[in-house]
């Protein structure tokens, strides 16, 4: 069940055509400034007393520059004292208010924090609540993102419930946009888990069947999302002709973001301890991985761009192995193209933990691996 856990990010990203303009908690866009200049906005910001959205606009670039950077604690200090200068204009500020709270919780996450982490989102919900109307497609969006937390977390009753209550509200609302991101979500959790207990099965296809179902136009694009779903669920038998015959058969995209289908679990068991397991210094060890994806789908060119100077153990060998055997679906590329680049941050993050009889926090021995996307995509260019 560990190996679920280490992927379940990847695996709930929407298929690229149902995505729309929704928000992707997994996405970075980098923007290529000094981190001496953000930090110089941001100082300047501060001192003028300026506008909240401002204010937050300067914090969230720069906390931004500090991930890539790798100063993941530093990036969280930002942003949480941006969300002290900023948090009681949330009634005036809805959305600004929610960007940081979400960004915060993100790099909560990332410092070892989960449990902040996902009570960060649940706060960035109430900012949306605070000013924007109850039937809100953002509001249904955050909530959905919330579950999604659930799911990274292995409460998986809660986050089922979560997609559920949406799936249902949305609907009564009209939004059939949300519906359908609820209701895939739902679908693509149970797939997650029914490659590592093969009894999900049955349900992952109750879902998938569900979606399948639907009549509404606005759906379409998530009855297409459920088909490639179908393939996903196929890949857990392990069969991979069998696997690359349904990716053959899927019509190649012509543009946008790839369509991951299939990723190798990176088996926790098989990660050794590194030198910093043992430190407690909560140092993120983190690589930047470039790779292309062929217009057949497959990866290759898999390479390091760049790491944080302290890696070490099996972790990052087990990362390129699952990169490698990624399958996305079809694009349809100019003759001779050698296909998109992407780009990939992986972290192994080792969790704060408060023992019993102690006020001191420690760092667990064994970290887990966490990624964010960090390509620059042309439409957000």
């Amino acid at each position: 069940m560990r190996a679920f856990l280490l992927l379940l990010s990847t695996t709930l990203a929407v298929p690229a055509f149902a995505q729309d303009n929704a928000q992707d908690a997994q996405t970075v866009v980098v923007t290529g400034t000094p981190l001496r200049e953000t930090a110089k906005r941001l100082a300047d910001c501060i001192a003028r007393k300026c506008p909240p959205k401002e204010d937050i606009d300067a914090s969230l670039a720069h906390a931004e520059n500090q991930l890539v950077a790798g100063d993941y604690a530093g990036g969280r200090r930002t942003l949480g004292k941006a969300r002290g200068r900023n948090r009681q204009f949330a009634n005036v500020f809805p959305l600004e208010v929610s960007d940081l709270d979400r960004a915060y919780g993100r790099m909560s996450n990332l410092n070892g924090r989960p449990d902040a982490g996902r009570l960060a989102q649940i706060e960035s919900l109430e900012a949306l609540r605070a000013g924007l109307d109850a039937g809100d497609s953002r509001i249904f969006m955050q909530q959905i993102m919330i579950g999604d937390e659930f799911a990274r977390a292995g409460k998986y009753r809660a986050a089922t419930d979560v997609y559920e209550k949406v799936a249902k509200q949305a609907r009564k609302a009209g939004d059939l946009r949300a519906t359908g991101f609820a209701m895939m979500r739902e679908a693509l959790l149970y797939s997650a888990l029914a490659r590592a207990v093969s009894g999900y099965s049955k349900e992952a296809e109750r879902q998938i069947a569900k979606i399948e179902r639907t009549q509404e136009l606005d759906l379409a694009p998530f009855r297409d999302a459920a088909k490639l779903l179908r393939t996903k669920v196929a890949a857990i038998s392990g069969d991979q002709k069998e696997l690359a015959r349904k990716i053959a058969a899927i019509p190649p995209q012509a543009s946008g973001r790839p369509t991951l289908i299939y990723a190798p679990p990176i088996v926790s068991e098989e990660m050794l301890p590194t030198e910093n397991d043992t430190s407690g210094n909560g140092d993120p060890e983190w690589i930047d991985i470039r790779f292309r994806v062929a217009a057949d789908g497959s990866v290759h060119d898999v390479e390091t761009l760049r790491d944080s100077g302290n890696v070490g153990g099996t972790w990052p060998k087990l990362v390129y192995l699952s990169i490698s055997g990624r399958r996305y679906a079809p694009l349809a590329l100019q003759p001779g193209s050698a296909g998109p680049a992407r780009i990939e941050r992986f972290s192994y993050v080792h969790d704060l933990v408060w023992r019993t009889g102690s006020r001191v926090p420690e760092r667990i021995i064994r970290g887990r691996i966490t990624s964010l996307d960090l390509t620059t995509d042309p439409a957000q260019s």
